[in-house]
């Protein structure tokens, strides 16, 4: 049987939480933005503004 690092642990317990997380965030909800409407699911949501919020900080922090 192979080692099990602690990273690997850490990796399949954040692993569990996120589909955890999925299970939980099926539903769909309404989103408006300027003149716009639809309906999504709000874990496909949250993922959108966590991606846009990720790559703006990783754009303004390039310099440093």
């Amino acid at each position: 049987m192979k080692n099990v690092s602690t990273r690997q642990i850490i990796d399949i317990v954040l692993l569990i939480v996120l589909l955890i997380f999925i299970g939980q965030n099926l539903e769909s909800v309404k989103v408006k933005f300027i003149a716009f409407g639809f309906e999504m699911p709000l874990v496909i949501l949250i993922a959108i503004v966590f991606f846009i919020g990720y790559y703006t900080a990783k754009a303004f922090n390039k310099n440093k």
